[in-house]
């Protein structure tokens, strides 16, 4: 109940208050009435209460981990490649008004570009790091239109993998009996 109170206090709180304060390491919008209205620059940032809110997004260079991939090469080598992209937000508008789930945009369109790259490259020249200034390219040309500046991805982890299909007997015994059917 008090959480509640707090939380509708804080709300009220934030929309009676005439300016927005962005941080040195943040950027932000000012939306009117739900439209974009103006970007705020760092310092205090005048608002009109009940009428604007300011949106802000944290736009100094980080690093995001991608997941590992177990890809196929063009010459039909199994790998398994883990990236890291480091990045920041150059334009805050895009990034905060046209995506909503900014980390999955970065992640899929760098997952994408790794596996288009591994699949057009033979292994020699994966392990070479030859493609990883491919995927940058391609992944810069993807996501700079959401206010994205990609620095560098970097294969953190890469290796051949060998694929083993286990089958138990009972399944074995089951496709047999049904292929007898």
């Amino acid at each position: 109940m008090f959480e509640y109170l707090f939380e509708l206090l804080f709300q009220f709180w934030e929309r009676i208050v005439p300016f927005v304060v962005i941080d040195q390491y943040n950027a932000g919008v000012v939306m009117r009435m739900g439209s974009y209205n103006r970007e705020t620059k760092t310092g205090l940032n005048w608002k009109i209460p009940f009428i604007e809110e300011g949106l802000t997004a944290t736009t100094v260079v980080t690093t995001h981990s991608m997941r590992p991939q177990t890809l196929t090469t063009a010459d039909g080598m199994g790998i398994v490649v883990a990236s890291i992209v480091k990045y920041e937000i150059r334009n805050v508008r895009p990034y905060l008004l046209e995506i909503w789930d900014r980390t999955d945009v970065l992640t899929d369109v760098t997952l994408s570009a790794i596996r288009q790259a591994v699949g057009a490259n033979s292994l020699e020249d994966i392990l070479n790091g030859e493609i990883e200034d491919q995927v940058l390219r391609s992944v810069r040309s993807e996501v700079n239109k959401y206010g994205f500046k990609v620095h560098r991805v970097t294969f953190a982890d890469l290796g051949k993998v060998r694929s083993l299909r286990l089958i138990s007997d009972n399944l074995a015994d089951y496709y047999s009996e049904e292929e007898g059917s």
